[in-house]
């Protein structure tokens, strides 16, 4: 929001520069994203009357003019502006002034005719309101006035980050509270002394007396979302508004319209308070506030046939609508420039009957961006009242009594807030003492009481955003000033972690990343076809009206976005990817956290010290064991899986830990690789982390043995049905406590073995804790792990 220095002086008595005004209201809450001059440096520029025109002799496109600068004397100027006319006040570049963009004016010679000067179009005076030709003045400017003094240029803009919480901020006048709660001299609001309405006022459901054939109403079942509505009846507008409000209206960054529709912009940028105004002579019957009927259309001022729906708040004739409440207008209704009288709208809308339908309409409108937020609910009748007596002194204004009324509903109340001084201590970190407190509520317009253990403070009617002792709190701490809070240096106590806690996701994180994974982020969302390959028999839920084909259900499984993201790099000629997701999978009976990955290409980066070589399962099993290990005192178990959706049957594996499946791993099955477009089939795994996570993660510290470590190898020949995970699992279960660690460290099979066999050797890594361990020892254990694997099958040592 574009916000006038000038104007906010007019509201405050301060004595604050631009900077500090700034400084003041950013640290109070609303962010000054910048500072700018109202208008570019240029002088030597006055405000001068024409006096003649007359075509030029020696070209058809100019005409020369006499113009009275003031001085005592006409000047000739040669001007091209199809808009120049004898009488007007317009601005005059003297020779020897400086415009915009250091362009100098001179004395010249146009076509045989010395032109004194230059009339200048807003453009040309960094000026711009969207208008064409020469910037026309008020007829009663005064003739020989330095332009920039005339229309108080010299004034500086801020625009101001409004938070979504503070609606009652998104006007001059509440940007002026802030500024006066902060501390300025003293505040006059715009509506602080206005009249009682000369017009009916009366209920929901009453009979407007004397209404002249025009009553407007608003329906019972739209009474609770339009608790006020003024409706005023006026014949006569102006015809131009004055130079210092147009200005305003530029500065705050909108264009000139129509008189009446800028005046009721101007109104709203001052007030907060939205108003709308329709050509009276173009309704048809009196006005309803009712909500919409299936099948009905809005001709909105944006050029389109807006859809109605049942649920949105319009502003009908007996023709049908002619507004949506508290957003847009109709074209039918719409102020033009043959108005000559206008019914003008002013209401409170619940934020709760306007949110969302702007939106989803595709619409953005000042006044929807208020409504939404809220609006103050006692200004309704108040900024009517002061609009005609604007519009009373810019014309012939004259209200039509007998034909305008405010319904009055039953307005919001805001009950009392309770804050605790011990409270308030806690969470700001300081005592406070009760002046500071009460003068800083009372100066936001709250009405406050003491109570024994603190306040009670009832919020103005414009504060929406108070509802809770935390939003008091707040308000004094910025109040007071956040830079006057104590600072304090953060305290811990360290302690040991609870015996069942699972690693952090950043732990997960790490491994992978020291692995040479990249991280990725996929949407939630996916196809209906990569659920079914991927998941055939997921339950997870479908979107009732998704975005596209593509995110039409939400994903079971991490591995499609992780196939959506291979694919991605794939084409762009990444040959070598590694990556992974922690994130969330879904089923209709809630959520997981699951981590996901997926490589292919070659295991290392190319190197010229070894030959380059594809990844295998294995490399992915190391992988996984690698994240495994973050769990040190659970036995984790690798099986065969032979019918896995999009894996291959030969090289898939499911991770358990007792009979329960914590993960998967395996290559992409060949064929769906190459419908994928893939020459090599990547590889996938999944952990369920939101499980493991209840297991122990914790390492337990055991003392070194000072003794020595012995290791034994042993090859034993294996029949082909006998996985060498069961061999390796039965060994570690029948090893005594000597034996530290067994690992495979070879795999052989070929024509020196008998057919249906293969061969594995072991290494065993030997040591007691309180001894040297003894040949014959050593030979003893080696001997009791080959009758327990013995009793698995047909397993001989290897000679």
């Amino acid at each position: 929001m574009r916000v006038s220095v000038q104007w906010l002086r007019e509201l405050l008595e301060i004595s604050w520069d631009t900077e500090e005004i700034a400084r003041r209201l950013t640290m109070g809450g609303i962010e000054v994203e910048a500072i700018e001059d109202a208008a570019p440096s240029f002088r030597g520029v006055v405000v001068a009357a024409v006096r003649s025109v007359a075509p030029h002799p020696q070209a058809d496109k100019l005409r020369v003019a006499e113009v009275d600068a003031g001085d005592g004397r006409l000047r000739t100027i040669v001007c091209g502006a199809d808009n120049l006319a004898a009488g007007q006040r317009v601005p005059l570049a003297l020779p020897g002034a400086l415009l915009p963009g250091e362009h100098r004016i001179a004395t010249s010679m146009l076509r045989g005719i010395s032109s004194e000067g230059m009339l200048c179009a807003a453009a040309e005076l960094g000026l711009d309101d969207g208008s064409s030709g020469l910037l026309v003045l008020d007829a009663d400017a005064p003739v020989g006035a330095d332009l920039r003094a005339y229309l108080g240029l010299d004034d500086q803009i801020l625009t101001l980050g409004i938070t979504p919480n503070r609606g009652d901020a998104l006007s001059v006048a509440g940007v002026a509270r802030d500024l006066f709660a902060l501390g300025a001299e003293a505040l006059s609001l715009p509506t602080a002394a206005i009249p009682v309405p000369a017009w009916a006022v009366v209920r929901p459901g009453d009979v407007v007396p004397g209404n002249g054939g025009f009553a407007p109403h608003v329906a019972a079942d739209a009474q609770n979302a339009c608790r006020s509505y003024t409706a005023l009846w006026i014949e006569g507008v102006p015809e131009r508004l004055p130079d210092y409000l147009r200005e305003r209206l530029r500065r705050a960054g909108q264009r000139c319209i129509h008189p009446v529709v800028d005046l009721l912009n101007l109104q709203m940028l001052e007030t907060g308070q939205p108003l709308h105004a329709f050509d009276a002579e173009t309704l048809q019957g009196n006005l309803t506030v009712r909500w919409a009927q299936i099948g009905e259309t809005l001709d909105a001022l944006d050029g389109r046939d807006l859809p109605l729906e049942s649920d949105m708040l319009v502003i009908a004739d007996d023709a049908g609508p002619v507004a949506l409440a508290g957003i847009i207008g109709g074209r039918r209704t719409a102020v033009t420039a043959q108005t000559r009288s206008i019914v003008l709208e002013s209401a409170f809308f619940q934020p709760g009957a306007i949110q969302g339908r702007a939106r989803r309409l595709g619409l953005q409108t000042d006044a929807a961006m208020r409504f939404e937020r809220g609006v103050d609910f006692t200004l309704g009748p108040v900024v009517a009242t002061r609009t005609l007596q604007l519009f009373a002194t810019l014309g012939m204004a004259r209200l039509r009594t007998e034909r305008s009324c405010t319904i009055l509903g039953q307005l919001p109340e805001h009950q009392p807030i309770p804050l605790r001084r011990a409270r308030l201590a806690r969470i700001l970190g300081m005592d406070y003492e009760d002046d500071v407190v009460e003068t800083a509520l009372t100066r936001l317009g709250l009405h406050v009481n003491r109570v024994p253990d603190g306040w009670q403070a009832i919020p103005p009617s414009h504060r929406f955003d108070l509802r809770i002792e935390a939003d008091l709190i707040e308000e004094v701490g910025r109040i007071h000033g956040y830079e006057r809070l104590p600072a304090h240096r953060p305290e811990g106590i360290l302690q040991p972690l609870p015996m069942k806690q699972g690693p952090q996701a950043a732990t997960l994180r790490s491994v992978l990343q020291a692995r040479d994974y990249h991280e990725v982020i996929t949407y939630s969302f996916i196809s209906r076809q990569a659920q079914n390959l991927f998941t055939p028999d997921a339950d997870a839920p479908a979107l009732l009206n998704p975005l596209s084909a593509d995110l039409a259900v939400m994903r079971a499984s991490l591995w499609p976005g992780l196939m959506q993201a291979l694919q991605f790099n794939m084409k762009r000629q990444q040959e070598r990817v590694r990556i992974f997701e922690l994130g969330r999978v879904f089923s209709a009976h809630g959520q997981r956290l699951v981590l996901g990955g997926c490589i292919v290409g070659t295991v290392d980066r190319e190197s010229w010290a070894e030959p380059l070589r594809a990844v295998d399962f294995y490399d992915l099993k190391g992988d996984v064991s690698a994240l495994l290990a973050l769990w040190p005192g659970t036995d984790f178990t690798f099986r065969p899986l032979d019918a896995y959706p999009a894996l291959h049957p030969g090289q898939a594996a499911e991770i358990c830990v007792e009979d329960r499946r914590v993960g998967v791993l395996g290559a992409f099955h060949p064929t769906q690789a190459a419908e994928y477009g893939l020459d090599k089939s990547p590889f996938f795994f999944y952990l369920d982390v939101e499980w493991l996570g209840n297991l122990t993660s914790i390492s337990r510290f055991s003392s070194l043995s000072p003794f020595p470590a012995l290791r034994r190898d042993i090859a034993l020949v294996i029949p082909n049905d006998i996985l060498a995970g069961t061999v390796l699992d039965t060994m570690r279960a029948a090893a005594s406590g000597i034996v530290r660690s067994i690992t495979i460290f070879d795999r052989y099979q070929g024509s020196s073995l008998v057919a249906g066999t293969y061969s594995l050797a072991f290494a065993l890594l030997l040591q007691d804790a309180g001894r040297t361990l003894t040949d014959t020892e050593v030979q003893a254990e080696m001997d009791r792990l080959l009758v327990a694997v013995r009793q698995l099958g047909s397993i001989e040592l290897r000679a």
